[in-house]
């Protein structure tokens, strides 16, 4: 019955909206490139839809790097976002920030004469594969790259302001730029004859030069009017503590690709001090929605699953586990939609009445099957407080075909619209 409320026609479908891609375009949106994260003309045309004003309230549950509460903000619209990653909560909340340019002119300077003079990293320098030190054939940044790096970031730590959070953003986002590495998919890759490229502290100091004036260039042309709430906390358990009531939520949960998203930015992690160890790097991942077998959470329960399709789709993994990629699929399968069920329960007691939400996501695909997230998501909410409107299709990405499914090379990824009941 879901599927009849597929639109293969949606109005955004086809528009890039579904992806980070266009953000590099907008001010303060591309102080950090969030590859997981939508466009803002997405969560534009939510709130078109629903003409709201200063006088409603938006949320975002799974906030990233923040598109949706730095979107509400630019329009004067209150908004809370929740993020349990401490790296992209703080970009998210620095995105929304103003500060006097003339006082970031000043503390750039300072920084930058402290990056060239550098610093010790001891704490990272021999740390896993940060660097030549570690011993390791590949590390993800040159030595002088890191000292270059601390020696800003280790000057800044002794400021608070608005403008000290803006430069380590444009330091953390520099370094990255210059790692031996880039996000792949769900890992780093090291980029192709890595070696040859020979990063230096020359082109990290380029990098930061060039961060800062887009962030100069923004906050002079775009100032933030309204404030938007971030807290860095697990949306599973902090939702039913809100106190706010929302008009609106536009949001993304963690697909269900297996991607444990804590080991794709545990170097801007690491290097920001959010965490400082591999046990304080797995607790966080314990925090995290159940869409990946990296780590041993909570068996879900299989002794009663409230929705046809998802039954019928765990009972169809469960007869092919030789034709997965790891033996906990199937349970991480039902934990992912265990999870969400809680989700859209607690959304649904802190909406308004007729509040929409909508929801980006995608298929997965498992034993060479497609796995309709979508559809799933979209029962399964009907049965915790929300209406179906539609599921508009966005676009089909392509997908690298795999041994364990070789026949699957497109999924759909979809916003699905519901209403407040």
């Amino acid at each position: 019955m879901t599927a009849k409320y597929i639109n293969h026609n949606f109005e955004l479908k086809d528009q890039g909206t579904s992806n980070f891609v266009e953000s590099d375009n907008f001010a303060r949106h591309r102080w950090y490139y969030y590859k997981e994260g939508f466009s803002p003309n997405l969560v534009r045309s939510a709130i078109e839809s629903r003409e709201l004003t200063s006088e409603h309230m938006i949320l975002d549950p799974f906030n990233g790097s923040g598109t949706v509460t730095l979107t509400a903000a630019e329009q004067n619209i209150p908004s809370v976002g929740i993020e349990v990653n401490p790296f992209t909560a703080f970009v998210a909340k620095t995105k929304t920030l103003n500060t006097n340019p003339k006082v970031l002119s000043k503390l750039f300077e300072e920084t930058y004469e402290n990056a060239i003079l550098g610093r010790e990293y001891s704490q990272l320098e021999k740390y896993s594969t940060f660097t030549e030190l570690s011993g390791k054939d590949k590390w993800l940044f040159n030595l002088d790259v890191l000292r270059s790096f601390y020696g800003g970031y280790s000057y800044l730590e002794n400021h608070r302001s608005n403008a000290s959070k803006m430069l380590r953003l444009a330091l953390i986002n520099s370094i990255m730029n210059v790692s031996n590495a880039r996000k792949d998919g769900k890992c780093l890759r090291y980029k192709s004859a890595w070696k040859e490229l020979k990063f230096s502290k020359n082109d990290f100091l380029i990098e930061f030069e060039k961060h800062y004036k887009k962030i100069v260039e923004d906050i002079e042309h775009t100032i933030i009017r309204s404030s938007s709430k971030i807290y860095n906390s697990d949306s599973r358990s902090i939702l039913k503590k809100q106190s706010s009531y929302f008009d609106l939520i536009v949001t993304s949960p963690p697909y269900l690709n297996t991607f444990d998203y804590t080991d794709i930015y545990r170097p801007e992690l690491f290097l920001g001090k959010f965490i400082s160890s591999s046990e304080e790097l797995y607790k966080l991942r314990l925090k995290t929605v159940r869409s990946h077998v990296q780590a041993k959470w909570k068996t879900p329960k299989s002794d009663y699953i409230d929705s046809l399709i998802l039954k019928d789709v765990y009972q169809r993994l469960m007869s092919n586990k030789e034709s997965l990629m790891h033996p906990r699929i199937p349970q991480m399968v039902l934990a992912y939609f265990e999870d969400m069920k809680g989700v859209f329960y607690q959304l649904s007691q802190k909406a308004n009445k007729y509040a929409h939400l909508w929801m980006v996501v995608s298929n997965s695909a498992y034993a060479n099957a497609e796995i309709p997230v979508d559809l799933i998501l979209a029962d399964i909410a009907t049965k915790h407080g929300w209406k179906l409107k539609e599921i508009g299709v966005l676009r089909e990405i392509r997908k690298r075909k795999t041994k364990y499914s070789p026949d699957i090379d497109t999924l759909r990824e979809s916003v699905i619209i519901l209403e407040k009941k």
